[in-house]
């Protein structure tokens, strides 16, 4: 193990033997969901976390399998920190300013296109059904847009605010336990 592995980056290998793919998630998968869980009032902040990461741990295991740091290196804690949860908060802000970014501007761009017909040439009946036609075809194109480039630009960018908040996070938290 070196001294320079971030939650970020775990090892391939687990003390069981599992082999599991490298992450560029900062945080576990089951840490996200409990995380969520904890900021729509569902889950207590309460149980027992790796020290480091803050991986949901069971009370027999003494190795993270998220970060592979031992128990006895980085005693577990019982609650994830507030700075983590706030964190996390802001990441899923992020991600969800995007997609709504994405789809709002479709739709804003398609009511514009939709009355064109409208604005341009006399009121008649095939120009109220181009009207709603692209309007319903600029509704499914940026629901599409905002659930693909929408997602993949949001999921970055609050990636990009966690490995940031995180390192800033885990230097200040390990100068405090230098000192």
């Amino acid at each position: 193990m070196t001294e320079h592995r971030t939650a970020a980056d775990p090892p391939t290998t687990v003390d069981n033997g599992e082999v599991r793919p490298p992450t560029n998630e900062t945080f576990s998968e089951r840490l996200l969901t409990l995380l969520d869980d904890i900021l729509a009032g569902g889950a207590p902040n309460a149980g027992r976390f790796c020290g480091y990461c803050y991986q949901p741990l069971a009370h027999d295991r003494q190795t993270c399998a998220h970060c592979g740091r031992p128990v006895a290196e980085w005693p577990t804690v019982a609650a994830v920190p507030r700075p983590v949860i706030e964190m996390h908060r802001r990441r899923r802000g992020r991600e969800g300013l995007v997609v709504r970014t994405v789809a709002w501007g479709g739709l804003s761009i398609g009511v514009i296109v939709a009355l064109l017909p409208l604005a341009l040439w006399d009121v008649a009946w095939w120009s109220v059904m181009a009207f709603f036609g692209l309007l319903v075809l600029f509704y499914l194109l940026s629901a599409n847009l905002a659930n693909s480039v929408g997602d993949s630009l949001g999921y970055a960018w609050g990636q990009s605010l966690v490995r940031r908040e995180w390192a800033r996070f885990a230097a200040e938290r390990d100068g405090q336990l230098a000192n």
